[in-house]
């Protein structure tokens, strides 16, 4: 099995031999990329688990930035300032996005996500968490906006799902129909907000 850098490596050599610049005429400056079939088709193919079905969202109105406002201060004293590029949002089912932690899981060992300081570290797993959460509820056909799912930087106070105490981290916050849950995107593990030994620790949201 490669590791983790020598699949980057992999992966970054082959999308440069699969890429070859076409010729350009002398009144362009634009470089026109001509995609190398044949390099492209001798990459090695990695099979991923199938997700989770998706769970129909009933109608009725979207999630709204001062709703998950309200849902943090319900749950901590001190609620962290949340950054948004986006007011509506769709919560995802409770039960749907349970199974979706353990479908994310299951990619770790076919897509070599493996813990590199400052390589692939916390704050990628959560935006690669957030990021597959997304895609799978646009390709599921939800078309009425983002899920309300996002990641968070947190202070350390106190050791959580196996990370120990001291330092900054990041993870996973997600509004779902059962109400805010942290996800340790790492390991899966799960908890309500209110119960999250660092809820009062979180220094920022971003959703």
């Amino acid at each position: 099995m490669l590791s983790s850098a020598a699949l980057r490596t992999s992966c970054a050599c082959g999308l440069l031999a699969a890429l070859t610049p076409a010729s350009r005429a002398a009144d362009s400056a634009v470089e026109r990329i001509v995609p190398d079939v044949a390099a492209l088709a001798g990459q090695p193919l990695t099979t991923l688990p199938a997700p989770p079905a998706w769970v129909e969202i009933p109608p009725g109105p979207s999630w709204t930035v001062a709703k998950v406002a309200a849902d943090f201060r319900a749950a901590t004293a001190k609620p962290p300032p949340i950054t948004y590029v986006r007011a509506e949002f769709i919560r995802p089912d409770y039960q749907w996005f349970l199974a979706y932690i353990k479908w994310f899981r299951s990619l770790h060992k076919p897509l070599h996500m493996e813990y590199e300081e400052d390589a692939f570290d916390c704050d990628k797993y959560s935006r690669c968490f957030v990021a597959f959460a997304n895609l799978l509820a646009e390709k599921s056909g939800e078309t009425r906006g983002s899920l309300c799912v996002g990641w968070a930087v947190v202070f350390n106070d106190r050791t959580f799902a196996g990370v120990a105490a001291g330092g900054q981290h990041a993870v996973v916050i997600v509004d779902t129909t059962a109400g805010l849950i942290v996800v340790e995107p790492q390991t899966g593990a799960i908890i309500p907000l209110r119960d999250y030994p660092n809820r009062d620790t979180l220094s920022a949201f971003y959703l």
